[in-house]
């Protein structure tokens, strides 16, 4: 993998874990509702729990930032 794209895979990991937990719970939230599958109600439980859970977490920057640099390494080691 080029290292542009394994940098590009890296901040869309690191912005995922800073941002994006809490509206994937909120999209289980809703598809257990319009699908009617109960066991999607559990998704919204974990991912709004974790999302608020790492949003009080004092190093939640520095820890999103070393799990997109881990990331990219790895795929540009892979490569």
């Amino acid at each position: 993998m080029k290292m542009g794209t394994a940098v590009v895979s890296g901040l869309a990991v690191m912005l995922f874990l800073r941002y994006g937990l809490e509206p994937l719970g909120w999209l289980f939230y809703e598809a257990s509702f319009a699908l009617g599958i109960d066991a999607l109600y559990w998704g919204y439980s974990i991912f709004r729990g974790a999302g608020y859970a790492f949003s009080l977490w004092s190093y939640q920057w520095l820890a999103c930032a070393l799990v997109g640099g881990l990331t990219a390494l790895l795929l540009m080691r892979r490569a």
